[in-house]
C-alpha cells in the first residue's frame, strides 16, 4: 500500500493510471518520472486492505488522476473502490473525494457519498473555465455542483491548488464559494518551469498568502496551507 504524499491526509488512493483525460497542463503527474510511477495502481487491493484497518484513518480518493474521469462510467473503479471503503461496518475512516466533476459524483454515487464520514472535494482554480484544463468540467459547474452537494447536506471542501499566477485569484474564489465551502486546502504551483509555465518569483506567493489567510480567519474557515507554499512562498 502506497503511504500519501497528501501531507493532510493519511493516506490516498489513486484509481486511475496516470496521464489523467482531462490532460490539465499544470498536472506533475504529466510528467514523465510521476507517470512511470503512477503506472498500476491498484485501488481495489489498497482499499481492502485499508478497509480492515481499525486505527482510523483520513483517506484521499483521489490526489492523483480524477476518480470521476469519463472512463469511469464503464469502468466503474471508483464506485468499487468506495463500496468498500464505505461498508456499513467500515465507517471509522474519513473519506476525502477529490474530483473536478463533482457532479458526476453526485448523480451517480449520492447514497455513497450522502454518509458523514465523507467530504466531497473539488479543484478551484479560478471561477471560469480556463485553457489549461482543456477536457475538464469548467470552474464554474465544479462550483455549482458543490454547492447542491452543500444545499443537501454533504460535507464540502475545495483544493486551491495548483495557484496560478495570472489565473488564479483565491480571494475572488474563497468569497464567491465560501457560504458552502466547510474547508479550504491551498497549495502553489509546483514544477512549473517544467510544465511550461513561466519560473515564478521567490516571495512572490508571500504577501498575497497572508490576505488569503486573513480572509479564511475573518470567515472563520478551516484550512491547511501546503508546506511547499509556506516554505517557498
Amino acid at each position: 500500500m502506497t503511504k500519501t504524499g497528501v501531507e493532510y491526509a493519511d493516506w490516498q488512493i489513486s484509481v486511475y493510471p496516470a496521464p489523467c483525460s482531462f490532460a490539465c497542463k499544470y498536472c506533475w503527474a504529466r510528467l514523465p518520472i510521476w507517470q512511470y510511477r503512477l503506472k498500476n495502481p491498484n485501488p481495489i487491493r489498497e482499499a481492502t486492505r485499508l478497509s480492515r484497518s481499525k486505527k482510523p484513518k483520513s483517506i484521499v480518493v483521489s490526489f492523483t488522476g480524477d476518480p470521476y474521469q469519463p472512463r469511469e462510467w464503464k469502468e466503474r473503479l471508483t464506485r468499487r473502490t468506495l463500496e468498500i471503503l464505505l461498508r456499513q461496518s467500515q465507517t471509522r475512516h474519513t473519506v476525502l473525494i477529490l474530483t473536478k466533476n463533482p457532479k458526476f459524483a453526485l448523480e451517480r454515487d449520492y447514497l455513497l457519498i450522502r454518509r458523514r464520514n465523507v467530504w466531497l472535494g473539488t479543484t478551484l482554480t479560478a471561477l471560469h473555465k480556463i485553457k489549461d484544463e482543456p477536457y475538464a468540467p469548467s470552474n464554474y459547474q465544479r462550483a455549482l455542483a458543490l454547492e447542491t452537494a452543500h444545499s443537501a447536506g454533504l460535507r464540502t471542501w475545495v483544493s486551491i491548488e495548483p495557484w496560478i499566477p495570472g489565473v488564479t485569484d483565491p480571494l475572488e474564489i474563497i468569497k464567491a464559494t465560501h457560504e458552502f465551502v466547510d474547508w479550504y486546502v491551498i497549495g502553489r504551483l509546483d514544477y512549473e518551469t517544467q510544465l511550461g509555465y513561466p519560473k515564478i518569483p521567490k516571495g512572490w506567493y508571500k504577501p498575497k498568502l497572508e490576505r488569503v489567510i486573513e480572509l479564511l480567519e475573518n470567515l472563520d474557515k478551516p484550512y491547511h496551507v501546503k508546506k511547499q507554499l509556506k516554505e517557498n512562498p
